[in-house]
């Protein structure tokens, strides 16, 4: 049995239908199967060496009850801001296995990077290493770093989340590389121990990121030839998940062939799965306000929009949307609509529904890039937030009053 799936015609978040918690918490909520959680992150955490680290991409959903389950079932943090790294350490998350990406780290972020002693930060830039190596010999400290290259790579996904092409502003270029690695060679400041690379997100085939393992095997041999000592290989994440008719990624075939690819070689491995792991777990449920008329279209009026979840006008993305206890009204083509206002508020079009003013409908696979994009357009309020596991019912994020919203304001 599925933790979320339709059980006599009702949709079921583990132990308890999806209508009992909609009537009880309201809507819009975001709601996530705890088991759903733990299964996803198992896959990777079976199928890693001992000496392996799965670190979870924070950006993907970084609520701190959330953080809090992956902390305890084992899994390190991939951070991009250090705000990220505050919630993992309030989660309880272990030091040792925090890495530190992003491409504009500001002299506040890489000063608590290095004071907090976590794994490694990532080096984007030739101007970044300076300011990393400037921070850390004020503080009298060495520093363990990683150069995130770019192997002009590119992925089968929305342009806007492909990061490994040579136009990107992620990674670093060969030449890039080599000049950080003079540099780095004879400070006391900064010690290369990572090579990592990340090419995108909602990759289907891990061909691709083996490619990026290859071209990190040459760097970090390159680079131990130039006398740096190279522990870590951090491939990063992107594996997709199956929103609509794709094919996903295979956590576990793409680890087999890593460990064939590395049997030669002494590196560890970092991961960065963000999606894989939150993706399946999470639900948007959503109220139909109305039905709406407009010449060849049929509007279903719905109380979340583009605020609540960004992804389908942000990148046209797909979810399916189903109801959650349908009572037998008539089928339909419909678009639904938010209540933004802005045309492009549209969160899925044509979806063959049986839907009556008052009904509610769950948006699928939202458990990624959805709360963690949420925003207060047109002074609406983030939707709550709800953890369950069996038949309990968690509050992990309140929904928001009108007073939180202002309060920076008054």
């Amino acid at each position: 049995m599925k933790p979320i799936e339709t059980k006599n015609n009702q949709l079921y978040v583990e132990d308890i239908p999806a209508q009992d918690i909609v009537e009880e918490y309201g809507s819009p909520a975001y709601i996530y199967s705890s088991a759903e959680i733990e299964k996803n992150f198992k896959v990777y955490k079976d199928e890693v060496r001992d000496i392996d680290l799965v670190c979870y991409a924070v950006k993907a959903n970084s609520n701190l009850h959330i953080l809090r389950l992956l902390s305890d079932l084992g899994s390190g943090f991939d951070v991009v801001s250090g705000n990220e790294l505050k919630r993992c350490l309030l989660a309880g998350a272990d030091k040792n296995k925090i890495v530190f990406s992003g491409v504009a780290k500001s002299e506040e972020e890489i000063k608590f990077a290095i004071e907090s002693d976590i794994l490694s930060i990532n080096i984007e830039s030739f101007g970044e290493f300076e300011r990393i190596e400037e921070i850390a010999r004020g503080l009298k400290k060495t520093v363990n770093c990683a150069l995130r290259v770019n192997p002009d790579i590119s992925i089968s996904s929305h342009k806007y989340i492909q990061t490994g092409s040579k136009t990107s502003k992620f990674g670093l270029d060969r030449k890039s590389v080599l000049k950080i690695s003079a540099a780095c060679v004879d400070s006391n400041a900064v010690k290369l121990t990572t090579v990592a690379s990340h090419i995108g997100s909602q990759i289907s085939d891990e061909n691709v990121i083996l490619k990026s393992v290859d071209y990190l095997i040459e760097i970090a041999n390159e680079l131990i030839e130039e006398g740096h000592i190279i522990e870590y290989l951090d491939i990063g994440g992107g594996l997709g998940i199956q929103y609509k008719d794709e094919n996903k990624g295979d956590p576990k075939l793409l680890l087999e062939k890593v460990k064939a690819l590395l049997k030669d070689q002494d590196f560890k491995v970092i991961l960065e799965p963000g999606r894989s792991i939150i993706g399946t777990a999470g639900i948007l449920l959503t109220k139909v306000e109305y039905i709406k008329e407009a010449g060849s279209k049929n509007f279903a009026i719905i109380d979340a929009g583009m605020n609540d979840l960004l992804r389908p006008s942000l990148y046209e993305a797909w979810h399916d949307v189903i109801e959650i206890n349908p009572k037998g009204a008539s089928s339909n083509l419909y678009d639904l609509a938010g209540p933004v206002c802005e045309t492009g508020d549209i969160l899925a079009t044509e979806r063959n529904l049986s839907i009556l003013p008052g009904d509610y409908v769950a948006f699928m696979d939202a458990g990624a890039y959805g709360s963690v994009m949420t925003s207060n357009y047109n002074s609406r309020l983030k939707p709550i937030e709800l953890l369950v596991a069996k038949d309990t019912v968690q509050v992990i994020k309140r929904k928001e009053s009108f007073e939180d919203i202002i309060s920076l304001e008054t």
